[in-house]
């Protein structure tokens, strides 16, 4: 009786033990997973690929984006999403389903995409029912993991959304009595026992699911009886606090199936995106049973390190699978058969990592997370993966040809940085922040500040040539400039007598030819004219936002700006004098569907005439044609393009920045600690701009610059600055550009008045002030005075 009694209060006491302790389990087990959703596997996507008639295959590099997105060659039609077939020049092309920027989604389809052998699109549809489409999208891929996911990366999901293939696959190698035992399951330790006693060593474990859970979970990686004995312990508490579908969830979102890079994979979602490009209730019997045989040894039996392992493990899982009649004979051929194939990893990779580190910069400081879920975060951008890598391979390539040319250059060690730009839409493509992220997370593209030296004078050019933006009148590009010896006062420093960089003089210049040869004399001249003060208005309405002071040297760059500046200021100039903010953000989605947040739209507003603007593309187009970047033409660059150089004070900072109607990119080379280089513009950075223009627009049809309406050309006697008709000579013909109502009238046969209008020109010059109109004169000031009176 008495043994009875004490066998009662030991099971009360054991039951009470067991309830307080599930309880205390269940607290902590849930406390655990919701820190770790605060930190799951949150990414930075590239933009999507868009695909429409006016798309051309070669251009977008088309079978690079579907090798990177795991898109798998099938030798017959397509049968599930994640597969492509190429018949010739066109293709048969399987979509997955994933969501936009804005949360809308994208459905699985079968896409036929016609194409000719140059890749230029005939026709896209769908091939099931034969409906003419007018564009696909190609997913995103992940650039990096966000956060603090930057070491863990898991995507939990819903048992309900895993296949049914999966749990099966896992029940038969794993644990097939897990809907029977408590926690632990002794049938499976005694013969585990056996096994291992027979064989001399440990070939076989008895640990349930629940017991690996604990594991995972709970436990450190220790071989211990005291671990042993908790990990028992544990697992009976959870049994006791969870039900078996709960803890079936919380297992195939938590248990480790590898590594990829640094990045550790978590849960079956994670795993089956990370190998295989699909969300988990998209993967086959065969991939089913391929993740399910990682778990044994994630390292060795990786599917993309150790392929042949993977495969012998996985055809293990299916005769087990077979076996305990999971599977029939018949699906046991057909995944025995099925090709093993995964995707390159995405995760541990860095494409871009000054990118991806200025996107958590602008993220913690311009969004309040705790208004923003958390959980499985995709952070849709605007980079595009094969501008990106076209941009890496551009700066590392031209920093190694420029130390290899100029030993003196590898100590301190050359950098470089380049961003690139849609003008249109301000849209960012690339970004590179230095040569090696490694070595040096410093990001000369947002962080670094230097002097932009000539690459700041078409601010003055575009001042001049928009009568909207000068309180003086509009020039011409035929305008003539005074390029001789200059001596001013400047206040607080005394005499300045600026040089153009080859110590050189030449007299009277068009406009045309002091932009493209990056003449400083005439330069200053004409912002002294049309007002420096103007000209630092323009820089602020082009999207300088650091103080620009109202001194005669600003027009040669004496102010600090970053690229991401200049590329700003470039592309308001490439848009058509249409100012759009750059900008990274597409918007942001969850997990839940409903999780949808998105940027304000870029502000965007004109600042300059597109007439002016277009002017001055042309004489910019000059400077690449037979100017100061006349090296892009040297260096295999034929697309007409658009650009300055830029060499700072003593040659410390190289620049270029230059573009076509559709990409814009800036380029900065030199050292971090300010010392001089020695390089000019031309030399350093217009060669790593060239090399990734080259990439970039590789197979893309050239384009036009198209001038807007209130822009015409007009056949110039530059002998005269006059109007070009027969009878006048042919010995200095040229067809020049003009904003609509500054065109000359006048033939060069006739005499000109002093008060004309075509005699402009030598306003500019100088020589004749008294005959601008009343209406276009703008007020006095010191410099103008100085200036009018230097020039009389």
């Amino acid at each position: 009786m008495k043994i009875f009694r004490a066998l009662i209060v030991a099971s009360v006491i054991t039951a009470i033990a067991i309830g307080l302790g599930s309880v205390w389990m269940k607290s902590k087990v849930t406390s655990l997973l919701n820190s770790r959703s605060l930190v799951s596997s949150s990414v930075v996507l590239s933009r999507p690929t868009r695909i429409d008639n006016s798309s051309n295959l070669k251009a977008l590099k088309f079978t690079n984006r579907l090798y990177r997105l795991g898109y798998h060659k099938a030798a017959e039609l397509p049968q599930v999403a994640g597969e492509y077939q190429q018949v010739g020049s066109s293709y048969l092309l399987f979509l997955r389903k994933f969501r936009l920027a804005d949360g809308t989604e994208q459905d699985e389809r079968l896409v036929e995409i016609a194409s000719n052998s140059n890749g230029s699109i005939e026709q896209i549809e769908d091939y099931r029912f034969k409906q003419s489409l007018p564009s696909i999208m190609l997913e995103p891929e992940i650039i990096s993991l966000l956060g603090n996911s930057s070491d863990r990366a898991s995507s939990p999901v819903s048992l309900e959304n895993v296949p049914e293939s999966l749990v099966n696959a896992l029940m038969a190698i794993e644990d097939e009595r897990f809907f029977s035992h408590f926690g632990i399951d002794p049938l499976a330790i005694i013969r585990a026992f056996v096994v291992n006693m027979s064989s001399g060593r440990i070939v076989q474990g008895g640990s349930t699911l629940t017991q690996q859970l604990v594991k995972n979970l709970l436990l450190e990686n220790e071989r211990s009886i005291k671990r042993k004995a908790l990990e028992a312990i544990y697992s009976v508490l959870i049994e006791a606090a969870f039900t078996k579908n709960e803890i079936l969830e919380m297992y195939l979102n938590e248990i480790f199936l590898g590594q990829e890079g640094n990045v550790a994979i978590h849960g079956f979602n994670e795993a089956a995106q990370s190998f295989f490009g699909k969300e988990i209730g998209g993967i086959s019997l065969a991939e089913s049973a391929t993740l399910t045989g990682i778990i044994k040894a994630p390292s060795s039996y990786s599917p993309r390190r150790h392929p042949e392992k993977a495969l012998e493990r996985r055809n293990i899982v299916l005769g087990k699978m077979l076996s305990l009649g999971f599977i029939d004979e018949a699906e046991y051929e057909s995944a025995i058969k099925e090709k093993l194939t995964t995707i390159p990893a995405q995760r541990s990779r860095r494409i871009a990592p000054y990118f991806v580190d200025s996107v958590r910069r602008e993220i913690s400081r311009t969004f309040d997370m705790n208004t923003i879920p958390k959980k499985g975060l995709q952070i849709h951008t605007t980079l595009d993966i094969e501008d990106q890598e076209c941009a890496n391979a551009a700066v590392s390539n031209g920093v190694a040809r420029l130390e290899k040319t100029f030993p003196r250059l590898k100590n301190p060690g050359l950098q470089a940085a380049l961003i690139a730009v849609i003008p249109a839409t301000g849209e960012i493509v690339a970004w590179v922040g230095g040569k090696d992220y490694g070595n040096n997370q410093f990001d000369r593209i947002s962080q670094a500040k230097r002097q932009p030296g000539s690459l700041f004078k078409p601010i003055v050019y575009l001042t001049a040539l928009d009568g909207e933006l000068n309180g003086y009148r509009t020039a011409r590009t035929t305008s003539l400039l005074v390029d001789e010896p200059i001596s001013l006062n400047v206040i607080g420093t005394g005499v300045w007598e600026p040089q153009n960089y080859d110590k050189k003089f030449r007299g009277d210049v068009t406009l045309r030819q002091a932009l493209a040869n990056s003449l400083n004399i005439p330069t200053i001249n004409l912002s002294l004219k049309v007002g420096v003060e103007r000209v630092v208005a323009t820089g602020h309405l082009l999207g300088i936002h650091e103080d620009l002071p109202a001194v005669p040297s600003l027009p040669l760059g004496s102010v600090e700006v970053s690229p991401q500046t200049i590329a700003q200021v470039y592309s308001t100039i490439a848009n058509s004098g249409m100012y759009v903010s750059l900008n990274w953000l597409s918007g942001i989605t969850s997990s839940e569907a409903s999780d949808v947040f998105m940027p304000e739209p870029p502000d965007t507003h004109r600042v300059a005439s597109d007439a002016a603007s277009y002017v001055l593309t042309n004489v910019l187009q000059t400077v690449i044609e037979q100017g100061t970047g006349s090296s892009v033409r040297r260096n295999g660059f034929t697309f007409p393009a658009a650009g300055k150089t830029g060499t700072s004070n003593d040659s410390r900072d190289a620049w270029f920045s230059g573009f076509t109607p559709d990409l814009l990119a800036s380029v900065w080379v030199g050292f971090d600690s300010n010392e001089k280089t020695g390089l000019t513009g031309g030399q350093a950075a217009a060669p790593i701009w060239t090399e990734f223009m080259k990439c970039a627009l590789k197979d893309a049809e050239p384009k036009p610059f198209i001038p807007p309406p209130d822009v015409v050309f007009r056949k110039i006697d530059l002998n005269s600055g006059l109007l070009w008709e027969p009878g006048c000579s042919t010995d200095n013909v040229v067809t020049e550009v003009f904003v609509r109502g500054t065109e000359p009238i006048t033939s060069c046969l006739a005499e000109v008045d002093a008060q004309s209008h075509d005699n402009q020109d030598d306003i500019f010059r100088g020589r004749d002030p008294q005959s601008i109109p009343i209406r276009h004169r703008r007020q006095s000031s010191p410099w103008s005075t100085f200036l009018d009176n230097l020039f009389q």
